[in-house]
């Protein structure tokens, strides 16, 4: 009833339900409607979620220059997720001129709000030098920024920032530390990573825990490095089942070494 009178939060509310099928049926025609009627009023999340109908062609012929108009309205009144939106509008070229230094712009406004996502992106762009100077100690900052906020892609990046020695100090605690945050939300390439930090330093019962989380996962460098451990005996007592178990994982995703540890194996029975 709110929505039918006039309000343009009860409409964007009411687009969002149509949207995601919440309390009613799913209709995305429905949403848009409502959706347009609140942006027309100037809510700024209904802009920020028409551009996306328009981005996606969901309930609306899609239309990027549409997405574009309706995002840069949500954006100019500072909601991040539309800056961002907008952002990816001018970094791939849709429907408007690739400019990345609009992009950049955009994700910094983002970004200084706290808008995690942001902050990584706007750290990979000083990273790798796209539209900026190249900035290995700007890129540090901001994907420090989002790796403190959560970010297991972020905290990934910081380990490796930290292990390479690159925009800060070499630090390996620091690095194992940082990878450990994002392997225990479950990111399987932080668990490997974690896995041969603490293989190299000579922590391996801390290695066999990491490397079966992701062996478990079918990776096949994972698989190699647990039957390596099966097989010496570090970290679990030597088995030399176990080894030719994880090494033959890996041997049929063709992994040559540990088709040749598996061949050593049955040289040695």
């Amino acid at each position: 009833r709110a929505a039918e009178q006039g309000d343009a939060n009860a409409q964007n509310n009411l687009g969002f339900c149509y949207n995601y099928g919440q309390g009613v049926k799913q209709d995305y025609k429905q949403a848009v409607y409502w959706y347009k009627r609140a942006a027309e009023q100037g809510d700024a999340n209904a802009q920020n979620n028409l551009g996306f109908c328009y981005d996606n062609g969901q309930g609306v012929k899609q239309d990027y220059k549409q997405a574009v108009y309706w995002y840069r309205k949500a954006a100019e009144q500072g909601l991040t997720s539309a800056q961002l939106r907008l952002g990816v509008c001018y970094e791939k070229g849709r429907g408007v001129k690739q400019d990345y230094v609009q992009a950049i712009d955009l994700y910094t406004k983002a970004a200084e709000q706290g808008d995690a996502r942001a902050q990584l992106w706007l750290g990979s762009y000083y990273f790798y030098g796209e539209g900026v100077k190249q900035d290995y100690r700007q890129a540090f900052h901001w994907y420090k920024k989002a790796a403190e906020q959560g970010d297991a892609d972020a905290q990934v990046i910081l380990g490796s920032n930290y292990f390479a020695g690159e925009g800060v100090k070499q630090d390996y605690e620091q690095a194992i530390y940082w990878y450990k945050k994002a392997a225990e939300q479950g990111y399987d390439y932080a668990q490997l990573k974690l896995g041969k930090c603490y293989y190299n330093n000579g922590d391996y019962e801390q290695a066999v825990y990491w490397y079966k989380k992701v062996a478990e996962e079918g990776y096949a460098y994972a698989q190699f490095k647990l039957g390596l451990c099966y097989y010496n005996g570090q970290g679990v007592q030597q088995d030399y089942e176990q080894a030719s178990f994880w090494l033959r994982k890996a041997a049929d995703q063709g992994l040559k070494k540990a088709t040749e540890l598996l061949k050593k194996i049955e040289t040695e029975k």
